[in-house]
């Protein structure tokens, strides 16, 4: 069990340190469209595409960190009304199946759409459509892990009354 967890950690450290990468180079790319466009007159055509992205990748890999958070947005006033906290615990973790439901349905469809996009080319950055669509299956995959990690966690602690 304890290597789980140390595996689980290091996942999570790869994703933190994923998403900080693609935010800075959002930043990146934005700062150099801006200088190009107001000091030089012409800004580089692939920055706003890559920013694009970058922006894709973030989206999916942070959404597998909010998830072990329990910080994606949800309507839990049922759940803060509630005062038995086994009955919370039992709320907590149906919404969260609901959730693992949908990824596990919405998972083949992802692959389909990478498999069918390897043909289209980015305007400016000229790769494959399928490298930016993979994020979609990846952030999936990482939300499911996410989802395996984090609802024993918080349904623990929802039982315990501690959240």
């Amino acid at each position: 069990m304890k290597t789980l967890i140390k595996i689980d950690r290091i996942i999570e450290n790869i994703q933190v340190w994923f998403c900080a990468l693609m935010f800075v180079l959002i930043l990146i790319f934005g700062s150099l469209q801006v200088f190009g466009r107001f000091i030089l007159h012409s800004s580089p055509p692939w920055t706003e595409e890559a920013m694009r992205f970058c922006g894709i990748y973030l989206t999916f890999i942070g959404s597998a960190l909010t998830v072990r958070a329990d910080a994606h947005v949800s309507v839990d006033i049922v759940i803060s009304f509630m005062k038995n906290n086994k009955a919370r615990a039992v709320l907590f973790i149906i919404g969260r199946l609901i959730c693992v439901v949908f990824l596990i349905m919405f998972f083949p469809g992802s692959i389909v759409l990478v498999s069918k996009s390897f043909n289209s080319l980015g305007a400016a950055i000229r790769i494959p459509y399928a490298y930016i669509y993979a994020a979609v299956p990846l952030g999936i995959v990482m939300m499911l892990c996410s989802y395996a990690s984090a609802i024993p966690k918080l349904a623990r602690q929802y039982g315990e009354g501690e959240r």
